[in-house]
């Protein structure tokens, strides 16, 4: 088989020839190694190290006709000779100005990490200028856009899964607002947030068409921020699940179209839910803060989804050669038994990671990785 068929048959639940192995190599560490941090570079550091692309910066995108003066931008303010940037943040509403600030290049090796300091959203006068502009984004919606994955589908061929990432609600409006906020908000502003939510969802589903319209057959929906920030069940159901059956509700109509997760955090009590809306695959139960184990979940849920997961990232920037062997030989003893399971690591790889060690996690798999 080659890497694209191995991908999409585990995919679909079915036993390809050899694991498919899939580091999520993506902007950071193809910057370290090549200088650049396109989507051609993340596959090109896949080429090179015989693995399948999986979870490169390749997506759909909407955007929106809007008023003049309505709009988001980002203004670098400041620069450093050591390399910090500081850039504002402007969200331009009917109302008001929500300015936020985001910083990068505050790690010289690492430079392509980006923290916000400072979210455009403050409070709830703030929330109703932002709901005013999600109105518009929402009227101004245009149809999705997916040239950029219809260029990876043909770069690629069937050396890779060029697979496109999408965003949801619950990402989408933490982005402006962090986490710890947009968490206290649920509870403050349910109805408020609630119509936020609601249009969000409308431009998820113009995302989903998108996806289905182009020509790749695997998408993954970002739902980590939602996992990983802790949300009790009942919280996730309400706020987090949407974004998951309202996507699956689109992509369950067409067949040879798949779609998953990327999770992060204590997902135990939240899997049957996952399951229940029918996802493809959920990624990638990660070792460190996590409390469902990879045996467990190929066990409670390999016949209803495939997993991927959940080679320690630790591993490859702090491991040795042998302990990386050994990290691919417990992923493998985990979760091949049966087919529908991807090798992936447990989150993004570190712009740090040793190369020596992701070729060991590559050449073990093809050694010992084999149905």
């Amino acid at each position: 088989m080659t890497r694209k068929q191995a991908f999409i048959t585990a995919v679909s639940g079915g036993t390809p020839d050899v694991v498919p192995v899939a580091p999520l190599i993506h902007m950071r560490y193809a910057n370290r190694l090549l200088g650049r941090y396109d989507w051609k570079a993340v596959f090109e550091v896949h080429q090179k190290l015989g693995s399948c692309h999986h979870r490169g910066p390749i997506g759909i995108s909407c955007s929106s006709k809007l008023p003049e003066g309505v709009g988001s931008e980002m203004r670098l303010i400041e620069e450093t000779p050591d390399g910090r940037k500081t850039s504002e943040w402007v969200i331009n509403t009917p109302k008001k100005r929500l300015v936020g600030q985001q910083v990068s290049g505050m790690i010289p090796h690492d430079p392509l990490v980006s923290k916000t300091t400072v979210y455009p959203v403050k409070d709830r006068q703030d929330w109703e200028a932002y709901l005013e502009y999600a109105q518009l984004l929402l009227e101004g919606l245009q149809p999705a856009s997916y040239e950029m994955v219809s260029e990876a589908v043909e770069y690629m061929g069937e050396e890779g899964m060029p697979s496109c990432g999408m965003t949801g609600a619950y990402t989408a409006l933490g982005a402006v607002r962090g986490m710890e906020g947009l968490m206290v908000d649920l509870l403050d502003y349910p109805d408020l947030m609630g119509e936020l939510f609601s249009i969000h969802h409308e431009i998820l589903k113009q995302t989903v068409k998108g996806f289905i319209a182009s020509p790749t057959e695997v998408s993954w929906l970002d739902i980590c921020w939602a996992t990983g920030s802790g949300l009790s069940p009942a919280m996730f159901e309400k706020w987090a699940l949407p974004d998951v059956q309202i996507a699956m509700d689109i992509v369950k109509q067409h067949p040879g179209k798949y779609m998953g997760l990327y999770t992060l955090g204590r997902i135990g009590k939240l899997m049957p839910m996952l399951a229940d809306a029918g996802v493809s695959f959920v990624s990638t139960f990660e070792p460190n803060e996590g409390d469902l184990t990879l045996r467990e979940a190929k066990q409670k849920y390999g016949k209803r989804m495939a997993i991927f997961g959940n080679f320690d990232c630790l591993v490859l920037a702090f491991g040795t050669v042998e302990d990386a062997k050994r990290e691919a030989r417990r992923c493998l003893d985990d979760a091949m038994e049966g087919g529908g399971y991807v090798m992936v690591t447990a989150d993004e790889v570190p712009a740090d990671a040793q190369w020596d060690n992701l070729r060991a996690m590559v050449d073990t798999v093809q050694k010992y990785g084999r149905y």
